[in-house]
């Protein structure tokens, strides 16, 4: 796209044409102040503090879009007296209650007010009480609220769920004489912010979610768990990573000491930079549990070094880090360990037999989500597998006009299909084990026929057939009228007959044609036909169009030809793709650690099942949780990210006992700057990342993965359609949860059992937490308790690998057949 020049300031600025005066000023460090608006989202034009001249007009930045040759003024004397008047409005009758307020020395309130200059008052209105309110993880003190609308907006356009709204009062309004004598914007904002409130909006319960209380400017909203338990400024900020899932999302743990003198450190919340990016709960949540009163036990360390020697195998889960994984590599090339991580397994073979094809694991990052006025999902309970995806799903849909949702599933998601209107979603529901015929069907759709290579073509002809379908076509005859006047009375000619004229008339006709389709429509399910046409309309006009692929096809039927077809969609089509990782460091054990598939004899446990144990709970030495480590791991992005201890942790590590093995590194995040080029990682040292001491000292978060992967002359498997069977339950982890660490929170209300939507409920005759015994088809069995999930809905019940070891039940396989009965 071409650039056009603004002038903001007396800087001349090259910027995108359509985008936002606010928008091109931050891009180029220009500050213009602004208080409700946020990076992303649907202007509100609540708090007019951006205000600015734009070629001699008054317009305000965060709404006005740049043009070429625009020059814009940012601080006139009229401006500067508006904004002036605006901040004394809100200042008006405002708590003086900052030295025990939750934004205690972060408060925008109290920027603004400096900034502008505001040392006396002009204004005063009479004051009134508000009642306290509270909704989800979140508590809500309206005297506080200047009613700037961000709250509302990350909900609406980010998180996707509008479950808050702006509600109206009534109380004491400004006196209409201050309308004549005070700036009209200043009297707008005044008047506005005092006859509203912020409300729960009935579309919905909110959840553990809390974003709403980061975006909050004063300490209005706040994080329930939080509220006056510290000021701002006693807490060490600690710059991370979240460890819950691949995303990594960047986060800041704010710790201080939890008894004077003591060593024991206790984080009191978790932030983000909310102007640009989302939590999930578990990453704003799920910080309380750590290992931290864990001591070095020298007898169960020795017994574990033991156990370690006889091993012949070491199974361990995929939420460890890089170092971690070339440490256990280390160890295998030594002792000739087998390494199984089951959770990984599978999608290690899956990208490998993809790249094979395309050379990447898959273009599309966040950033592209976001850019996409076309955005398709296959294969996931993307908002239960990683939230934040979908976040930057709704937020595409939200503000990329005309965008459009195309959601195909075993199930719908409730949640994603709420963030478009119904013009806007196509939803498709296939059937479990039909994985490879879909895929087929969507590379058909989605690469040109031009590019498509003999396999493929030969696949999809062998699956084309003929059908009759009804259609209406428009037939157009020529017909006579007579000519009326102006009284609607038959003209007449001079012989006195009746005039007529010549007009079309537009006759529809129903007729049987034949189409052309394929057989794979009707396998995959009964209502796909509809679905791939609006999809074939759609992607004429799609825009940046990305697919996110998610965890079921990993571990199902024929993935490695699903991995290979969709290679070929990345590498001969416009689509970006995006595969999720299924845990948190799943790209970055598959490039370090050679697995094997099954393990042999005698085995340790790494935070799961093994003939010796070790980890973070029940083990028979204990061990630093991810967030009590340094190191570092590969998100969804492709990137290499650093994180940090939230918490001193004063036991053994993994690098401990690999050194008693003859390792022969000091410290764990020694390993950062040997991960091995050839692999794509950098020579860069832990500290370096920690710090950001890349690109000449500009901070950055980690590095972007350069993967250098040889593509290969590969043809697709024939792809059969054999019969499919059915099944009832879907593994998949409930909302908010991704571990046993995240299930251990305290402070996040979601809970994991048999989740079923609350008509199945009432199918099944079953209420929320009665007891209930999961019978699977091998005869081993879970007892557990009903959760009534309303994100779901369908005949399928749900349970969370993150409790139950559903891999030694069912294997990789998201579905399977169960029995339930009540508990007795």
């Amino acid at each position: 796209m071409e650039k056009i020049k603004v002038i903001i300031d007396g800087c001349e600025v090259l910027c995108d044409d359509g985008k936002s005066i606010l928008n091109v000023a931050r891009a180029n460090n220009i500050f213009i102040p602004a208080i409700c608006y946020l990076s992303c989202c649907s202007p509100t034009l609540a708090c007019k503090m951006c205000m600015v001249e734009a070629d001699g007009k008054r317009v305000y930045a965060c709404n006005a879009k740049v043009k070429d040759g625009m020059n814009v003024v940012v601080h006139t004397e009229e401006i500067e007296l508006e904004r002036k008047a605006i901040m004394q409005a809100y200042d008006v009758n405002h708590p003086l209650q900052c030295g025990v307020c939750d934004k205690s020395g972060e408060c925008e309130l109290q920027n603004y007010t400096h900034y502008v200059g505001v040392n006396t008052q002009e204004y005063a209105l009479k004051d009134d009480y508000k009642e306290f309110n509270s909704w989800g993880a979140t508590v809500y003190d309206p005297n506080l609220c200047i009613v700037c609308e961000r709250c509302v907006t990350v909900c609406k356009d980010k998180i996707g769920k509008s479950y808050i709204k702006t509600i109206k009062r009534d109380g004491d309004m400004p006196s209409k004489e201050y309308k004549d004598t005070m700036p009209k914007d200043a009297f707008g904002v005044w008047t506005k912010f005092k006859k509203s409130l912020i409300g729960p909006s009935g579309l919905g319960d909110c959840g553990d979610c809390g974003e709403c209380s980061s975006v909050c400017p004063v300490g209005a909203l706040s994080i329930a768990h939080f509220q006056y338990t510290s000021n701002a400024w006693e807490l060490k900020k600690i710059p991370s990573s979240c460890t819950h899932c691949a995303n990594g999302c960047a986060i800041t743990y704010e710790v201080k000491q939890s008894k004077i003198g003591g060593k024991e450190k206790k984080v009191y919340r978790v932030s983000s930079d909310w102007n640009f990016s989302t939590l999930c709960p578990a990453g704003r949540l799920a910080f309380e549990t750590n290992n931290q009163n864990v001591q070095k036990n020298v007898v169960a360390f020795n017994a574990t070094i033991a156990a370690f020697k006889e091993a012949q195998s070491i199974r361990f889960l995929g939420n460890i880090s890089n170092e971690e994984a070339m440490i256990l590599q280390s160890l295998k090339e030594k002792h000739g360990y087998k390494l199984v991580c089951d959770e990984v397994w599978d999608f290690k073979e899956f990208i490998h037999n993809f790249s094979l094809v395309c050379g990447n694991f898959g273009s599309a990052t966040e950033e592209d989500i976001v850019s996409s006025s076309f955005v398709m999902c296959f294969g996931g309970a993307m908002s239960y597998d990683m939230p934040v995806i979908t976040h930057s799903i709704n937020n595409a849909l939200k503000q990329n006009k005309g965008a459009m949702l195309a959601y195909f599933h075993t199930m719908s998601d409730c949640v994603a299909n709420s963030f478009v209107k119904a013009t806007n979603l196509i939803e498709g529901i296939y059937k479990p084990q039909s994985e490879e015929a879909f895929v087929l069907l969507l590379a058909s759709v989605l690469i040109p026929q031009d590019k498509w290579i003999d396999s493929l073509k030969a696949e999809i002809a062998k699956y084309e057939i003929t059908i009759k379908k009804e259609t209406e076509k428009e037939v157009v005859n020529k017909i006579k009228v007579p000519i009326l006047d102006e009284n609607g009375k038959e003209v007449l000619d001079e012989s006195g007959e009746v005039k007529f004229e010549e007009k079309d008339e537009v006759v529809k006709h129903k007729e049987i044609i034949d189409v052309k389709s394929s057989k794979l429509l009707e396998y995959c399910s009964d209502s796909m036909l509809e679905a791939f046409e609006v999809l074939k309309v759609s992607m004429q006009k799609a825009k940046n169009p990305v697919l996110v692929v998610g965890f079921d096809v990993y571990g199902t039927k024929n993935s490695s030809n699903i991995a290979k077809i969709l290679g070929l969609i990345e590498e001969y089509s416009e689509v970006k793709i995006m595969l999720l990782p299924p845990t948190t460091n799943a790209i970055g054990i598959s490039l370090l650690c050679s697995l094997d598939r099954t393990s042999e004899g005698y085995s340790i446990g790494y935070n799961t099942t093994g003939s010796y144990t070790i980890g973070t709970h029940s083990a028979n030495l204990l061990m630093p949780y991810l967030n009590e480590q340094e190191g570092t791991f590969v998100n969804v992005n492709k990137r290499v990210v650093p994180f940090s201890p939230a918490t001193p942790y004063y036991g053994y590590e993994l690098n401990d006992i690999a050194k008693m093995l003859g390792t022969n590194l000091e410290h764990t995040i020694d390993y950062t700057q040997i991960l091995p080029t050839y692999k794509g990682f950098k020579e860069i040292m832990y500290d370096d990342l920690k710090y950001g001491f890349l690109n000449n000292g500009k901070e950055i978060r980690g590095y972007l993965l350069e993967l250098c992967i040889s593509k290969s002359d590969i043809e697709i498997d024939s792809v059969t359609l054999e019969p499919l069977e059915e099944f009832n339950l879907y593994v998949r982890n409930p909302v908010a949860h991704f571990s046993k660490q995240t299930l251990r929170s305290s402070l996040i209300k979601s809970k994991n059992g048999l989740q079923l939507s609350a008509t199945l409920a009432t199918k099944l005759n079953l209420a929320q937490d009665d007891r209930v015994v999961v019978s699977f088809m091998d005869s081993s069995s879970i007892e557990t308790k009903v959760i009534i999930d309303n994100g779901m809905e369908g005949e399928y019940v749900a349970l969370g690998n993150c409790e139950f070891d559903m891999y030694s039940i069912i294997g990789n396989f998201r579905y399977a057949k169960v029995d339930i009965k009540v508990a007795k």
